[in-house]
């Protein structure tokens, strides 16, 4: 499966050139209309932004205002072309939810009667504008529903810093021919555990888009990621394509423990040369190597081990986010 993330964003790219290929009819063009969704699919789905203001949709408009002027600075022909396009944004965040609206027809007519926009629509245009948006709308909502589960659900251990720890757990009955005992194992064999894992990569690149979506941008989340994947390539190239985003590698978190690490440390630093996020918990086999910890998003400690204070007290030395677990 390809990544999820990536899917959706073709999606909502693709809808917003029609919807200026719509607009614009023949005074459309590409090197006008395509840095604007741009700037916009990064603001709106990566949160990259570089003007600092609380409310999302100012902060937007001020992104878009920018791209605007530069694009208008190297086309002065094209000035009203550009005002025109950056005027029809305004109309996106209602159908992207950016602002809420009770009636799409009711946005569409604010549209057609937007004196700041100088275009000329023939007498279909309406119409099809109010079906390309309610089929847009409609197909993102089926979206969504493809990664609801009834039989599985992601529990969530929340710590500081919007750091919020995943595990997968099942909902569906087991028979009672089979011991609770025989049912642990098998939940925890090395291929359930994996298939779990992936399941979880699935749903967690939802929740990723789903945040996106309502303009969350703060959670981070962190699964516990099978070292046994290592052994595995063809397998392991799977997972990881699961989540080959650049917004994804910021946001899902893979967690190995330190023994792990000392065994598998070629492969795991390959995957954070590549950009993939990579949090460790140490264990009983830390040996006070604190040059490997500046490599990794979060380090996990327990208070049982001998070092937790001298790591605690060392953080601001070390920079890395630093979380004691709980319940152990």
């Amino acid at each position: 499966m390809n990544c999820i993330f990536d899917d959706y964003i073709k999606f909502v790219e693709n809808f917003l050139s029609n919807y200026f290929r719509l607009l614009l009819e023949n005074k459309y063009e590409r090197r006008l209309v395509r840095p604007l969704i741009d700037k916009y699919i990064s603001v709106r789905y990566y949160n990259d932004s570089v003007i600092l203001d609380n409310k999302f949709t100012v902060r937007l408009n001020k992104e878009l205002n920018n791209v605007a002027k530069e694009i208008i600075n190297e086309s002065k022909d094209k000035t009203e072309k550009v005002k025109n396009i950056f005027a029809l944004f305004s109309y996106i965040l209602f159908i992207e939810k950016c602002n809420s609206f009770t009636e799409l027809n009711s946005i569409i007519k604010s549209l057609f009667n937007d004196k700041t926009i100088t275009l000329t629509y023939s007498e279909n245009t309406r119409e099809e504008l109010n079906s390309l948006a309610r089929e847009y709308i409609s197909k993102r909502n089926e979206f969504y529903k493809l990664f609801e589960s009834k039989d599985f659900h992601l529990e969530e251990t929340t710590y500081d810093n919007n750091v919020i720890v995943i595990d997968l757990l099942h909902d569906f009955n087991v028979s009672k021919l089979y011991s609770e005992y025989a049912i642990e194992r098998a939940y925890d064999s090395e291929v359930v555990v994996e298939n779990k894992v992936y399941l979880m990569l699935l749903l967690l690149s939802s929740r990723v888009l789903k945040d996106s979506m309502e303009l969350k941008y703060d959670n981070n989340y962190v699964i516990d990621f099978p070292v046994s994947l290592f052994d595995k390539q063809k397998k392991i190239l799977k997972y990881i394509k699961a989540i080959d985003n650049d917004y994804l590698k910021t946001k899902i978190h893979l967690k190995i423990k330190y023994q792990d690490y000392k065994k598998y440390k070629k492969q795991i630093n390959n995957l954070i040369n590549q950009g993939f996020s990579i949090s460790l918990e140490l264990d009983e086999t830390y040996d006070m190597d604190f040059s490997c910890l500046l490599l990794f998003t979060y380090i996990f400690l327990d208070k049982k081990y001998r070092y937790y204070d001298i790591i605690m007290n060392s953080r601001d030395d070390v920079k890395t986010t630093m979380i004691t677990l709980r319940g152990e």
